[in-house]
Formats: structure tokens, C-alpha cells, sequence
């Protein structure tokens, strides 16, 4: 049997949704990134792939809704992105993914990308955990510790400002404030088990197994497509 041509996947969604983000998050190299919905004066791009990924930066706008209520929904996949502006805990992503999921009739991912990409390509270092040691009990006083960059990075809290902007560069908030969470509860984490537990914490994983399994689907769907295919003979049972 002749193999179909390789499954087509495209990333779109508004501007600034985090297409380039969530594509690196899943190592999409070929993966094409559309250009955005909804921009004023621009036609929407053309949903043709044989799957799609639908970018969804927090808010489901209508705009978001027009899009969605066009594409296949065996084909499609939405992933809620930036999910840890949503509300003050994962439980309310998780809650806001389910009632899309149920809206849309398509499944729905909440997913921090940024932090699932920062996961990919670094490791704790020494310095990092020394300066995460320094502040992690600090949220427990200081509720709004990480609640903005500047309040993080504030002089005022303590002599060591250029570790925390290093710290905020390689993890961001959402990163930093899992990471606080976790050595507070057990101190003695080493750089690759406190790696595991933010790379679980931005989600990616149950997005990347989804994906995994539409990508088998679409490939089998294109082979049974494809003229080679179509055109084997029928098996002799004589």
C-alpha cells in the first residue's frame, strides 16, 4: 500500500493569540502559521489544512465564533492560550476549556505556552534555584510578589533584583510562581523533577497526545485517499 501525502496542520487565530508560541510548544516545524483573523481591511486566511489548531488568547470573542462555527470539528483542535490569566487558579481554565468544549462541540486545551516553551529549552540552574530559595515563602507574606513583573523585580524587596529579572526572563510569572509553590511544599526538589513540574503545569502535554492522535487519524484518512491507494487491486480470494 502507497503512503498519502503527509497531514497539512495550520496554526491560526487572532493576532497576538500566541500562534508562534503554542507551534514552537509542540515543535511544529512544518506546521503552517496563518496569517491573523479578523483584522480590519484584511480578508480572513483560508482554513484548508487537514488539521487545524485554533488559538484562542483567554477570551472567546465573536469574531472567534464566527471562525470556529466554519471549520470541521473532527479536524480542529482550540487551544486556550495564556490560560493563567484566567481567573486565579488552573481549575478555572480548566472549567472555562470545558465550557468551550461543550459551546463549540470541539475539544479545547487550556495551555501556557510560553512556559511549555521554556520547558522544552532550559533547565534550572543553580543560580535560579538559589534565588527561588530566597523567595519561597515570600508569596505567603507578600500575596502580590508575583502578581505584575515590577512588584517581582521591585528593589525594594530585597538586594538581589538583577537574579530576579534573570530568573523572570527564563521562567515568567506563571513559571516562577509554580516553581515557588513547589519548593515551598518540598524543598529539597532537584532541576529536573522541579523542571517536570512546571512543563506539566503549562498543560501541553494532554494538547500534544490530542494532536498526536488527529495526526494518525488525518494520515490514515489520506492514505485511504490517495490515488495509489484507490487504485490497488481488490485482494484475490480465490
Amino acid at each position: 500500500m502507497s503512503a498519502g501525502r503527509p497531514p497539512r496542520i495550520q496554526v491560526t487565530g487572532r493576532s497576538r493569540a500566541g500562534k508562534s508560541t503554542v507551534r514552537n510548544a509542540l515543535s511544529l516545524i512544518s506546521a503552517e502559521e496563518t496569517a491573523p483573523i479578523d483584522v480590519p481591511g484584511q480578508p480572513d486566511p483560508v482554513l484548508d489544512g487537514d488539521l487545524l489548531l485554533y488559538i484562542l488568547p483567554g477570551v472567546l470573542g465573536p469574531a472567534d465564533r464566527s471562525v470556529l462555527a466554519t471549520l470541521p470539528p473532527d479536524r480542529t483542535l482550540v487551544v486556550l492560550n495564556k490560560a493563567d490569566t484566567i481567573g486565579t487558579r488552573w481549575s478555572d481554565a480548566a472549567l472555562t476549556a470545558d465550557r468551550h468544549t461543550t459551546a463549540l462541540g470541539i475539544p479545547t486545551f487550556p495551555v501556557v505556552a510560553s512556559l511549555a516553551v521554556h520547558t522544552r529549552a532550559g533547565t534550572f540552574t543553580e543560580s535560579d534555584l538559589r534565588t527561588l530559595h530566597r523567595h519561597r515563602h515570600r508569596t505567603r507574606t507578600d500575596p502580590a510578589f508575583t502578581l505584575t513583573p515590577d512588584l517581582f523585580t521591585d528593589p525594594a524587596v530585597a538586594e538581589d533584583t538583577p537574579a530576579r529579572r534573570t530568573l523572570l526572563t527564563r521562567w515568567d510569572l506563571y513559571g516562577i510562581s509554580c516553581a515557588l509553590t513547589a519548593l515551598r511544599h518540598n524543598p529539597t526538589l532537584h532541576p529536573h523533577p522541579l523542571l517536570q513540574i512546571l512543563h506539566s503545569a503549562s498543560g501541553i502535554d494532554p494538547l500534544h497526545q490530542a494532536l498526536h492522535r488527529r495526526y494518525q487519524q488525518a494520515t490514515t484518512r489520506l492514505t485511504r485517499e490517495s490515488p495509489a491507494h484507490q487504485a490497488d487491486p481488490a485482494p484475490d480470494n480465490e
